[in-house]
């Protein structure tokens, strides 16, 4: 520390240097923000390994993630027709009637494909067909079914599958069997069978996730859609699909983000008027968290080119933490004599704290989330500069006289309470820490539609339609499994038939067929099918994988493995988060005894949350998975400045730990402010940040408050430990 005392010496005497080379520090970090660019996309907490990129990729595909539904609502059919004709004529290229080309054309592909659509069932079932009997069954079922008037469309389907092994709930063609109980054609249009709801479809040129666009596009819609609705005002019109949640999540953060930013900093600067009754003090908080912004985002303009609104959400948060640096050196410059003193004293625990931090929140940088690589880039890089312009600007700018602080109110209990209250504390927190181990209850929520921002109304549209969705029975893959398991299936077919006499199967379809009115071709592409070698298709190309996955794949698998991410990152957060910051409170306080002491409040911290969590039912998601990280990055301020205080009363016997504790007490309100406004957040993600952030907030304030002065006066009462301790 002598070295910074020295450095702080220099620049007392060349402060035009210091000016100067501030100045020009500013505008560049200014420059480089402005080339920041911003996204709303909540999916960037999602994990990016390559598997994870290509199925969901694919799943994009299959699912129609660029497709906006528009939804047509009356009570009379014939007024939901006008509507829909009128749409077409305002947007041509949506498709307002059931395609059945397209249907037939998905057909095909599954039928000339059937290798890869058969089980080991199918199989045990084809033994039980192929002979002459169930032949002549099977082809007379045929003949009956395409003898009722308006089935001819099946005629392909028979002639590739006679026995009908791939019913049409299953393959390409599964979304229109399994929905057409719940739909049906009224005079070309499709509609729900009750004939409320009609829709036309359109494809987003953007795709789901380029949110500027969309917005533009959705914009557009809305206003053909009031247009619409003035001439057919029975109807009601709305808009549904990926691209459409996609703007309406972004305009809610960005919404969301703006009230966190503007109602965090005026509750921030009311709290410090009432704290600090000097302006200029006040100020010069304010500008240390400033520039440690400013340093945050020109390290993510230069490491990461883009942010997410959300980590902007966040990183306003975290300022909280950044703003403890100007506070420690405010509130102590109260009880000195001089800006040198005070360095003096507090430099230590200031840098300390500052370096297990950013080591803490370092750690979100090998995760494969984008979004939590920028709040790892962010924050530490934020916390850096603020720690920078603490240490190098900020004494040059604070008064050498003391700083006038109000003291925060605290609980001062009486001593017969005092006493008692280790006896009920005590307990409590080992029923809280035992109840993960004997409970039960999934910590981790990966239903990624809990965390998108819908209206009611968008909901109720999206669990109509998940409602008449087909269900598959199939385990479903991811893509590297599934392709594995697709040749496994091609394996299979080519085993089974090599093992049958062809020959004669054909010869009971001849038969068969020409017994029941049908022509000698009929049959002839099931039987051309299984007669030679079937060819492997190409599944490294994504639009054969694509229509080869319906039916083998499902979100669930996507869910499952974004479980299985989160509980990864939760294990790695925590476990090197632990380790970092252990290492570093022990080589600072040169100390094993000393660092286990500022570490134990973290960690009981961290088990008090999850304990929470079990019982109130909270999960972690894609989200606030980070506040593993924040617990880790605002514990270890508190529990470090507290130990110090204690030290330095142990050693000199001089009371101090009351001002250390008076700006632990003024930093935590300005947290617990901060995040209690994403309480009132909408947008779900946001939400669940603010209250589990919440959660642990007050489980880190307390344990650091509270636990240090405790274990250090249970280590004290051994001479040997309190020897070591004041070595």
């Amino acid at each position: 520390m002598d070295v910074l005392i020295k450095i702080y010496d220099y620049f007392s005497q060349h402060k035009r240097l210091l000016w100067g080379a501030i100045i020009m520090l500013v505008v560049l970090l200014g420059v480089l923000t402005a080339t920041l660019k911003y996204n709303e996309d909540i999916f960037d907490f999602l994990p990016v390994d390559d598997e994870y990129h290509e199925s969901m990729e694919i799943y994009t595909k299959i699912s129609d993630a660029n497709r906006i539904v528009i939804i047509f609502e009356s009570q009379s059919p014939d007024s939901i027709c006008a509507a829909i004709d009128e749409w077409a004529d305002h947007i041509p290229n949506s498709i307002t009637e059931v395609d059945m080309m397209e249907y037939i054309e998905q057909l095909c592909f599954v039928y000339q494909n059937m290798p890869y659509f058969l089980t080991e069932t199918d199989y045990r079932k084809l033994d039980t067909l192929l002979t002459e009997d169930n032949i002549q069954r099977a082809v007379q079922n045929c003949r009956n079914v395409l003898s009722i008037p308006g089935t001819s469309f099946l005629y392909k389907s028979f002639s590739y599958d006679p026995f009908q092994l791939i019913p049409l709930s299953r393959g390409a063609s599964g979304q229109y069997a399994g929905a057409q109980s719940a739909f049906a054609s009224y005079n070309g249009y499709m509609m729900t069978a009750d004939q409320t709801l009609g829709f036309a479809f359109l494809d987003s040129p953007y795709g789901s996730t380029e949110t500027q666009n969309n917005k533009a596009l959705v914009d557009s819609l809305s206003n053909t859609i009031q247009a619409i609705t003035s001439q057919h005002p029975s109807v009601d019109i709305r808009l549904l699909g990926a691209p459409v949640v996609a703007v309406e999540n972004a305009n809610r953060i960005k919404k969301d983000t703006i009230l966190i930013i503007i109602v965090s900093a005026i509750a921030f600067i009311f709290l410090l008027l009432y704290a600090f009754p000097h302006r200029k003090d006040i100020f010069l908080i304010l500008l240390s968290v400033v520039f440690g912004a400013l340093f945050g985002t020109a390290a993510l303009a230069i490491f990461a080119r883009e942010v997410s609104m959300i980590v902007l959400g966040i990183g306003a948060i975290l300022m909280g933490i950044a703003i403890n640096y100007p506070l420690h050196l405010l509130v102590h410059q109260r009880y000195t004599t001089s800006v040198r003193q005070t360095l003096r004293e507090v430099l230590s625990p200031l840098i300390v704290g500052n370096i297990s931090t950013i080591g803490a929140f370092m750690v979100l940088l090998p995760l494969q989330a984008p979004a939590l690589k920028q709040l790892g880039i962010f924050s530490s890089a934020m916390l850096l500069g603020t720690i920078l312009f603490c240490v190098f600007i900020l004494p040059h700018l604070m008064s050498s006289s003391s700083t006038i602080v109000r003291e925060i109110p605290t609980p001062n209990l009486p001593n017969k309470y005092k006493q008692v209250l280790p006896y009920i504390i005590v307990p409590l927190l080992i029923i809280l820490l035992l109840i993960p181990c004997v409970t039960s209850g999934d910590l981790f929520d990966s239903n990624l539609s809990n965390i998108n921002y819908m209206t009611s109304q968008q909901r109720k549209d999206f669990a109509f339609f998940e409602s008449v969705a087909p269900q598959s029975a199939e385990p479903a893959y991811l893509v590297n499994d599934a392709k594995s398991e697709l040749n496994r299936r091609l394996e299979l077919w080519n085993q089974y038939w090599q093992q049958k006499d062809v020959e004669q199967i054909t010869n009971a379809f001849d038969q068969a067929a020409a017994s029941s009115g049908f022509r000698s071709s009929m049959f002839s592409p099931f039987l051309s099918v299984i007669s030679q070698p079937y060819l492997a298709l190409d599944l490294s190309n994504k639009d054969n994988l694509v229509q080869l996955w319906p039916g083998k794949f499902d979100t669930t698998t996507m869910n499952a493995k974004i479980t299985t991410a989160l509980s990864e990152n939760f294990d790695y957060i925590g476990i090197f988060c632990s380790i970092i910051v252990f290492l570093f409170l022990w080589m600072s306080f040169h100390n094993i005894l000393l660092a286990l002491i500022a570490f134990i409040p973290m960690a009981v911290s961290m088990g008090l949350v999850v304990g929470i969590m079990h019982l109130t039912g909270l999960q972690f998601n894609i989200v606030n998975i980070i506040l593993a990280t924040f617990i880790f990055g605002q514990g270890d301020d508190y529990t470090i400045f507290v130990l110090e205080g204690c030290l330095y009363e142990l050693k000199t016997g001089k009371k101090i730990l009351s001002q250390y504790k008076q700006s632990i007490i003024l930093s935590a309100l300005m947290m617990l402010i901060g995040i209690g406004v994403l309480v009132f957040a909408k947008h779900p993600a946001m939400f669940s940040l603010g209250v589990v952030t919440l959660i642990g907030m007050v489980c880190v304030v307390s344990m650091a408050y509270f636990l240090p002065p405790s274990l250090l006066r249970v280590a004290c009462k051994v001479p040997a430990l309190k020897k070591y301790i004041l070595q």
